[in-house]
């Protein structure tokens, strides 16, 4: 149990050193405190009667130059992409006249195959019309020529008999 006292009482002395060190402020009075004002409720920034206006605005653009590269390096130059952004949208715009040229081209060349098939089937019913009167001319006649020359076959057959 020595060991403890021993223990217990060099960490108590050196809380007390350590509590010795440390400067603690004096408690104000109450009344004697002045009023809240904008000065007294913000710590005011110490001003360096070294340093100029110049001197802290070359600062300050020294550290925007800096940040400005850090993020053209991260992003690439926005001049060169918008200019590449313009040459692709220009050359879709072109596709796009190219395909309507082509489509304007294709519908045109249905409409005069459609226009070659109505005149065909025009023809073609006119021709189709043509023959029908044709045979119906052809027909009759026709019809009674190969009754007529199946009774002559009929006649010469009984007559052989």
């Amino acid at each position: 149990m020595p060991e403890e006292n021993s223990n217990e009482n060099m960490q108590v002395s050196a809380i007390n050193q350590v509590e010795e060190d440390i400067p603690v402020p004096a408690p104000t009075p109450s009344a004697a405190m002045p009023s809240m004002t904008p000065s007294a409720e913000m710590p005011q920034m110490p001003s360096s009667p070294s340093m100029s206006y110049d001197e802290m605005q070359s600062i300050v653009e020294e550290i925007i130059e800096e940040k400005w590269k850090d993020m053209l390096t991260s992003m690439g130059d926005i001049t060169t992409w918008k200019v590449q952004f313009e040459d692709d949208m220009e050359a879709a715009k072109q596709e796009i006249l190219r395909l309507q040229s082509r489509f304007d081209t294709m519908q045109a060349a249905m409409v005069g195959k459609v226009g070659e098939y109505e005149t065909s089937m025009k023809d073609l019913s006119t021709e189709m019309k043509a023959l029908e009167q044709v045979m119906q001319k052809i027909l009759e006649p026709l019809t009674s020529n190969i009754k007529e020359l199946g009774r002559i076959v009929e006649d010469l057959r009984a007559r052989k008999k």
